[in-house]
């Protein structure tokens, strides 16, 4: 092997790739959900992006802003497939940007997850004081144990933007592009005369 050979690596990156499937595997999963139990029995609402909060008679209080959830959460799923979209399109290319674009939209959507939740967790107390604390927690009243916070979805998406960001690394060091000037220019010729 001489000097300037190099090992060549797949031209796909497989661990953007992996972290693409992965947040489209995270729609199809819970996100955010309550458990509660006691006296023999339980129950564990469970939503996904799709499909929010119908009905507000699990949870304590009057007035509660349950839709806010229930409309915002599409936008957030539609936030999660332009993230896997990209992640995927960066898997496949020698541009970085799509990977970039996912990775940023994989640290801002869970945060905008956390504050749709808690506004509306917040927003339903009304000022009442038997009511959930904040997007995630547990209590026990009258013998009934509630668990509310996020799912399997959520988490799992937040494994994914993690693993954009080691295909960011793994891109930048393994997938270098080669600057235009040097493919370009010609090579110089070793003929003798």
């Amino acid at each position: 092997m001489s000097k300037h050979d190099s090992v060549n690596f797949p031209r796909i990156n497989l661990i953007s790739l992996l972290a693409g499937a992965l947040a489209l595997a995270s729609l199809f999963l819970p996100w955010w959900g309550i458990d509660a139990s006691g006296f023999g029995s339980s129950v564990s609402p469970r939503w996904t992006l799709w499909n929010g909060p119908s009905t507000d008679s699990i949870f304590r209080g009057s007035t509660q802003p349950y839709p806010t959830l229930t409309s915002a959460s599409p936008i957030i799923g539609a936030l999660v497939v332009i993230s896997a979209l990209m992640a995927l399109a960066g898997s496949f290319t020698r541009n970085i940007r799509p990977l970039i674009g996912s990775f940023i939209l994989s640290v801002m959507t869970p945060i905008a997850y956390l504050g749709v939740v808690s506004y509306a967790v917040t927003n339903s107390c009304n000022g009442q004081s038997n009511c959930l604390s904040g997007p995630f927690g547990t209590e026990t009243v009258f013998g009934i144990t509630l668990n509310w916070g996020f799912q399997i979805g959520f988490y799992l998406y937040v494994v994914a933007g993690t693993l954009t960001l080691l295909g960011l690394g793994f891109h930048r060091i393994f997938h270098k592009t080669i600057p235009t000037t040097q493919k370009s220019s010609p090579q110089p010729s070793t003929s003798t005369s």
